[in-house]
């Protein structure tokens, strides 16, 4: 098992970056009329998270095993769905007059693509508490206190991300059963505390949690940070 906070902190703040690219980028793409930068980035995303999620993996646990390395191609696929479906809708929708399909464009942009999306946002920190746990070789020999800069930042997204989809009701009691599975590990499996990956995923889920919480209690219910003026 090699350090890994350094590639932690990178993953953090290029996911952090690619989340927040297509509400900030509207330039216009050169390449597409209609199309803005923040589209054309937008496309990378999946490719760089699970390019970063893979490398980080690998360098974690001692070997993948067929079922692993299945389970994290099928979280990619419907992460892709839900992401490709939320980017061609919304990008469609800025063409789009109000009337006939629009509401189907809003269905798919603003609903259904942005649930199938959070499935496999949620679904990432479960499978990596699972792997990490499974894995009888690791040992604590990492720096996990360094991950912790890495795991706000990438707690911090996922929680205001959540609200701005609107998905919750979905997330919310996620981050709760998450974290809870962390804080279970963390005491029943004392050579998962010294694994930076371990930290930063467990952290990150109680970052999220406090994150809609706080909201929550601020603004009395999750209003989208786009209705709220902060995007």
């Amino acid at each position: 098992m090699k350090r890994n906070w350094p590639l932690l902190t990178l993953f953090s703040a290029v996911y952090a970056f690619l989340i927040l690219a297509p509400s900030t980028f509207h330039q216009e793409f050169p390449l597409k009329t209609g199309m803005e930068w923040g589209d054309a980035l937008d496309i990378a995303t999946p490719f760089v998270v699970f390019g970063l999620v893979w490398l980080l993996v690998s360098r974690t646990v001692s070997a993948l095993d067929g079922r692993a390395t299945l389970v994290l191609l099928l979280i990619a696929v419907v992460w892709s769905q839900g992401q490709g479906m939320h980017l061609a809708s919304n990008s469609i929708g800025h063409q789009v007059t109000e009337g006939e399909g629009s509401g189907l464009v809003h269905f798919y942009d603003e609903v259904l693509s942005h649930y199938i999306w959070s499935v496999a946002i949620l679904a990432l920190p479960v499978y990596l508490l699972v792997l990490i746990s499974r894995d009888r070789t690791l040992a604590s020999t990492g720096f996990p206190v360094a991950a912790l800069p890495a795991a706000a930042i990438f707690g911090s997204v996922m929680g205001v991300d959540a609200i701005e989809s609107a998905v919750v009701p979905m997330a919310l009691p996620a981050f709760m059963a998450i974290a809870g599975l962390a804080a279970y590990l963390f005491g029943r499996t004392p050579r998962l505390r010294g694994v930076e990956l371990f930290a930063f995923t467990g952290v990150s889920a109680v970052v999220a949690l406090g994150v809609l919480a706080g909201w929550g209690v601020y603004y009395g219910g999750w209003p989208e940070p786009s209705e709220v003026g902060l995007i």
